[in-house]
């Protein structure tokens, strides 16, 4: 089998995304039809670069990163591929992180980036902090990072994630690393309720800019409701 450019975007795309729905590769654009995606996902599976992730909480095929995508993808990327654990919540925050960015990119974002490129380590405050966004695109002109919360974290908890991207731009880590000045935080969650409480979470910060919205606001469905 002989890979084409379009294989080759297919499989980075399903390693950095953790796991693609067929429907969703479809809006990503990969193939214009479902029958022309069907074959060519038969084949790539056939060869091992990708693989089907079972799972009785959805009604269609998943698609995670096969035994050969590594030679693919390249091998900081392959790095991450090993330690995945496909649970049910794992599954649903990567099929809604992909979701809200199909949403994103339809309502104009441009420069969509992965988690896994994202994920920045530094010391502020005599404190060891990290910082890891689900994703980060440029939303009306402004470089945003993307939390996407499904419910499951204290909201306290949630308001000290909030507080590493406020020491991110203090530091001048964002500065250092991303060539910003200002930082856009996109929190985006499972409903309104959930959404004022970690609305109340938010430092002020002249440097950052929390916004909150729920899926609904995007016109995004979430799979499932699993546990």
């Amino acid at each position: 089998m002989k890979l084409t450019h379009r294989d080759m975007r297919l499989i980075r795309d399903v390693a950095l995304s953790h796991v693609l729905s067929r429907d969703q590769l479809l809006e990503l654009g990969y193939f214009g039809s479902a029958t022309r995606l069907n074959a060519r996902l038969r084949e790539l599976r056939k060869e091992g670069y990708v693989v089907v992730c079972a799972t009785p909480f959805f009604g269609q095929h998943l698609y995670m990163a096969g035994r050969r995508a590594p030679k693919i993808v390249g091998e900081r990327i392959a790095s991450i591929l090993s330690g995945r654990n496909p649970s049910p919540r794992f599954i649903q925050h990567a099929l809604a992180t992909t979701s809200t960015r199909i949403a994103l990119v339809d309502a104009g974002c441009t420069e969509w980036r992965f988690e896994t490129q994202l994920r920045h380590s530094f010391s502020y405050g005599g404190r060891f902090l990290e910082i890891r966004p689900d994703g980060m695109v440029r939303r009306d002109g402004r470089l945003t990072v993307l939390e996407i919360d499904m419910g499951h974290v204290d909201p306290h908890k949630y308001g000290q994630k909030l507080k590493g991207y406020e020491a991110f731009a203090e530091s001048g880590e964002l500065k250092r690393v991303w060539g910003e000045d200002h930082l856009d935080v996109l929190t985006v969650s499972v409903g309104t309720l959930r959404r004022i409480r970690l609305t109340r979470r938010a430092p002020s910060n002249p440097l950052n800019c929390f916004s909150f919205l729920t899926f609904d606001d995007l016109g995004v469905k979430v799979a499932g409701g699993w546990s």
